[in-house]
């Protein structure tokens, strides 16, 4: 009789954690617990415009950012591309019934390249903004930006 008791808390605190986590997930992060920094949602204004806000950008820094930005995506746009591209060619690859691993191999690695290169580019992209920014907005950017950028 004692270990049914004890079988049924705790399969009904399983219930209760697995409902709890259910309910939890879906509202998405809790302030705090990960997400955006406070000030940073994502409603309304877009992301330059609210970077624009939080560092005091003077209008002239606004419009060199804005136009290195511009630039950078253009350049990166092919880069995109390819990459979704590559992303529909593995979906199929696994939806296949045969199995071709040198064809997902051979596709990974042409990701892994098109990867790199788009890091290279977000790094020189912040590096030529934070050359545009003073010391105090440098260091402000920093506590902004999460630490893996």
């Amino acid at each position: 009789m004692r270990t049914k008791l004890m079988i049924t808390a705790a399969m009904a605190a399983a219930m209760i954690g697995v409902g709890t986590t259910a309910v939890l997930a879906e509202r998405g992060p809790m302030p705090g617990f990960g997400g955006l920094p406070p000030g940073m949602e994502r409603a309304g204004e877009n992301f330059e415009a609210r970077m624009a806000k939080m560092l005091k950008l003077t209008e002239a820094q606004k419009t060199q950012i804005k136009a290195l930005l511009d630039t950078e995506r253009e350049q990166v746009r092919p880069l995109m591309e390819k990459m979704h591209e590559s992303r529909e060619k593995l979906k199929q690859l696994a939806d296949a019934t045969v199995f071709d691993e040198a064809a997902v191999r051979a596709l990974a690695v042409a990701q892994s390249q098109i990867e790199v290169e788009l890091i290279v580019s977000r790094s020189r992209t912040l590096n030529k903004v934070n050359a545009l920014l003073t010391p105090d907005q440098r260091e402000l950017l920093a506590h902004l930006l999460p630490e893996g950028r």
